[in-house]
């Protein structure tokens, strides 16, 4: 993202960005190599977040001296049995930077990557974006209120209409740069669609991830049906860079121009640089007023609560599955133990106490991952669950229809 006032007689020297938010840095040697290119470009000032066990994978760099920094960890972030998935050990977060601008004063950046799984946070699988949604309007909303500008950007795992974005919208007072500065899209059924190549749908709609322009999508998006709505629509927009200012600041941040960048394959090598493209927004800053979002409404929490309130009882009958393995695991082991004894052909007695150390680890797992780690999500589940109860109820007082607090117990709900 890059800045500029437009109260100032001209725009700060030199036409490179002044703030870059990347995401899936894992290693912390590509940082260093990223960071001291970008000095040459004049962006002197960097910091790479570490967060879980292989790091969250976020960086940011900035032309601007940092005279703060942060990061906090998703408390809802995955389950430590998807080892595949990894997210629970990236341990996704949201973190940011404070940077003092000339002649605009501190502005908070803020880069975050999203839990991917889950559709669109209206299933079961999808309540730990819904909690990351809530946390990191929450997170928005605070920064703003310290009186400083607030930009956020990074890779969400949510499209426009999903009730992430929403969320992410309205609880957090956060304007899309990208809708503030472009038409509606047209509707991916329609016939002014349907004329459009993959190039004219990728900025119609804003396109960043799985376009059959990247080459990392093309061989994805070969195996979908012709009638998927992302085959249709050309891809998702997943990436965002989203701002507000102080509602009592005499000048408010405006999104000038935003546009996507790095579509092209890399010169000479034929691949695409990742498999989302980048999204780059200018603002200045005017005497305006910002036009906020539509405030929270229990008709938007609504479904975000039942989300979690599903969530949670599952949440609730897997741990008690994998505490039932680990006792079932508890048993095996010293029956095994047994059992290696009275096999007769006794070249094969080594199975026994290899089997047993086998699923002596897969009690262990489920001990782990039953009680700690369930204990871990249903907690945190209870936790988004009540502050969403004590806004909606919060609401409803407002409006003059106060209804009595809400208390949780073992996997029910009772007012």
């Amino acid at each position: 993202a890059s800045y500029h006032s437009d109260s100032s007689d001209e725009q700060q020297q030199g036409d490179g960005y002044d703030v870059i938010a990347l995401q899936e840095l894992w290693v912390r040697d590509d940082y260093h190599l990223v960071a001291e290119r970008a000095k040459e470009a004049g962006m002197k000032y960097s910091r790479f977040f570490y967060s879980g066990a292989i790091g969250s994978g976020l960086a940011l760099l900035s032309r601007h001296p940092i005279t703060a920094a942060f990061i906090s960890p998703y408390p809802l972030n995955g389950f430590p049995l998807h080892v595949i998935e990894g997210d629970f050990f990236a341990g996704k977060s949201v973190c940011g930077i404070c940077v003092d601008v000339e002649g605009i004063g501190r502005v908070d950046v803020l880069n975050t990557h999203m839990y991917a799984p889950g559709g669109e946070g209206d299933t079961v699988t999808g309540a730990h974006r819904v909690a990351q949604a809530w946390e990191l309007a929450r997170i928005s909303q605070e920064k703003a209120e310290r009186g400083r500008h607030v930009i956020v950007m990074g890779d969400f795992n949510s499209q426009p209409s999903s009730i992430i974005m929403r969320l992410i919208l309205t609880h957090g007072a956060l304007l899309d740069s990208w809708a503030e500065t472009h038409p509606p899209p047209p509707s991916i059924t329609s016939a002014q669609h349907r004329a459009l190549s993959p190039l004219e749908a990728l900025h119609a709609h804003g396109i960043t991830c799985d376009s059959p322009l990247n080459t990392y999508s093309a061989p994805k998006l070969a195996k979908k049906s012709p009638r998927d709505d992302v085959v249709l629509r050309g891809g998702k927009r997943l990436d965002y860079i989203l701002f507000r200012s102080p509602v009592d600041s005499p000048l408010q941040l405006k999104a000038e121009e935003v546009r996507l960048v790095m579509t092209e394959p890399i010169p000479g090598v034929g691949v695409s640089y990742s498999d989302h493209f980048a999204l780059e927004a200018s603002f200045t800053l005017t005497s305006t007023f910002q036009t906020l979002p539509d405030s929270l409404s229990p008709t938007l929490l609504s479904p975000a609560l039942a989300t979690l309130h599903a969530a949670y009882r599952v949440s609730v009958q897997s741990s008690r599955t994998q505490l039932k393995l680990f006792l079932f695991c508890l048993l095996l082991v010293p029956c095994l133990c047994v059992g290696a004894s009275f096999e007769p052909l006794t070249y094969l007695n080594w199975l026994f106490p290899l089997f047993g150390v086998l699923i002596g680890a897969a009690g262990a797992t489920f001990l782990y991952t039953g009680f700690l780690g369930g204990q871990w999500e249903a907690g945190a589940l209870r936790n988004v669950i009540g502050e969403m109860e004590a806004e909606v109820e919060r609401i409803r007082i407002v409006r003059g229809n106060g209804r009595r607090s809400v208390e949780i117990e073992d996997g029910g709900w009772t007012r």
